[in-house]
């Protein structure tokens, strides 16, 4: 780590004398520079200020530095990329793509693949939002970890944990009990890989799917499609309809909760996926948990999002109540099968 950053993550004032805790493995996510503000300001009905002025700076410079980074935070060994929260919308107006010397119709056709690419970037941080409240996916993701923590420091895989490092010889029989439970953990829930342990990365869709199948790259479930190049599609075909009926099928078979299929409601998700991840982000910064922080926490959250604090107040609950293994009692997670 160099010693600027090292600097500022001193600046942040945060609990204890290791800012990674003592495995090294807990992430310090960058805020959002509304989030910072909002904390700095009078918060709450006591008008409390969570950060000082000092903070408040460091803050802004260590979410400056992530994004110029192009990643979300740091752990002990480095950057933690995540390209759902990184991802930038493309601009029209920026000088490096004026100077490209486009058409229109090239600007335009650039402008729509952004689009398809900001509605895929939505559906997985719903389908990050779901993983992140499912008991399931949680507690065979702490197996993982566990064992993950048994291979000596200098000898454990380092983030982004994926299917890459496993055709390389393990060095003990520890290591080997965890990409023995890695692998599985990724396949079971459709994950390319996990940013961190809060992270997990969902496979999007590939059209066509060119991975070989040898490639460990090579999502290991899925609905496999295949639409001969002469046959005309229409809008009330029932391909869709059948497509769902086989995702349906297929998380059955995997013993995965039936509302993942499809993930309906995905606009939802993704939102409990971006309060979740910024209130984990923010009670980092603290010790304990002290009083009146919820509250801050749903200032910030509502000042980040452009959202109601009555709106991410909901949220939270959904999230809570999800994690306690009771999704289908909330009206508006509620799917028909």
């Amino acid at each position: 780590m160099n010693e600027s950053l090292a600097a500022l993550l001193k600046a942040l004032q945060l609990p204890g004398e290791d800012v990674f805790g003592p495995e090294g493995d807990e992430p310090m996510y960058a805020l959002p520079a509304k989030a910072i503000d909002s904390l700095a300001g009078p918060n709450g009905r006591k008008g409390r200020r969570w950060f000082d002025a000092t903070q408040c700076q460091a803050e802004h410079a260590f979410t400056r530095h992530c994004q110029s980074q192009n990643c979300v935070g740091y752990q002990s060994h480095g950057p933690i990329v995540h390209h759902l929260l990184t991802r930038k919308s493309s601009d029209v107006s920026d000088p490096f793509v004026a100077s490209m010397g486009w058409t229109a119709a090239q600007l335009q056709a650039v402008l729509g693949l952004d689009q398809q690419a900001g509605e895929a970037n939505r559906r997985l941080q719903g389908v990050a939002g779901w993983l992140l409240t499912e008991p399931a996916f949680l507690t065979e993701g702490n197996v993982v970890r566990e064992l993950h923590l048994r291979i000596p420091r200098a000898n454990r895989p380092r983030f982004p944990l994926g299917r890459s490092f496993t055709a390389q010889p393990s060095v003990s029989d520890a290591e080997s009990q965890f990409r023995a439970a890695l692998v599985p953990l990724l396949d079971r829930w459709g994950l390319m890989n996990l940013a961190s342990w809060g992270l997990p990365s969902p496979q999007g869709p590939l059209l066509p799917n060119e991975l070989p199948e040898t490639s460990l790259a090579r999502p290991a479930h899925g609905i496999h499609v295949y639409i001969p190049m002469h046959y005309p599609l229409k809008d009330d075909d029932e391909i869709q309809r059948k497509i769902e009926k086989y995702q349906q099928q297929a998380a059955r078979e995997l013993g995965i909760d039936p509302s993942f299929a499809g993930l309906a409601h995905f606009e939802t998700y993704e939102r409990m996926f971006q309060v979740l991840h910024l209130e984990r982000a923010i009670r980092r910064r603290f010790l304990k948990n002290p009083s009146g922080l919820v509250g801050a926490i749903e200032e910030a959250a509502s000042e980040a999002f452009h959202l109601s604090t009555d709106r991410i107040k909901r949220l939270r609950k959904y999230i809570a109540h999800c994690q306690a293994g009771m999704r289908s009692q909330i009206k508006e997670l509620r799917v028909s099968h």
